[in-house]
């Protein structure tokens, strides 16, 4: 494992690269979280969103990854690889979850969506693909 060298140098570099995937999926996050509400509901939705994200994923994963270190879980201890494959679950029910969302892109951000009917663009993408 490369970050379990000790070398500080390839722990900066190997801690660096890590951040190239996390910044291409971190910079749309914005516009995909401002889309999924009108602008009545855009700061309360997004920043509940947010909030809860913290406390339901976020507050106890170092527990998870902790139990499942000690092997406290059905899975192996003291195997690295069973918390990235935990990580990788997480990731593949956000993923998950972003593909269910509305596409909403082609609406009118200024008015309710709820008053609004599908553009035609929106269809024609959902169609395609």
């Amino acid at each position: 494992m490369l970050y379990s060298t000790a070398v500080p140098l390839v722990v900066f570099v190997v801690i660096a690269l890590s951040l190239i995937p996390h910044d291409i999926q971190y910079g749309p996050q914005a516009s995909l979280i401002a889309e999924s509400f009108t602008g009545r509901l855009r700061y309360s939705g997004a920043s509940l969103g947010y909030q809860l994200a913290s406390v339901v994923a976020g507050g106890p994963a170092p527990y998870i990854a902790t139990r499942i270190w000690a092997g406290e879980t059905f899975l192996p201890g003291k195997n690295p690889y069973m918390i990235s494959a935990y990580i990788l679950l997480c990731c593949v029910i956000g993923f998950v979850a972003v593909v269910l969302l509305k596409d909403r892109s082609a609406y009118d951000h200024t008015m309710e969506y709820e008053h609004q009917e599908v553009p035609a663009e929106s269809m024609r993408r959902q169609v395609a693909g």
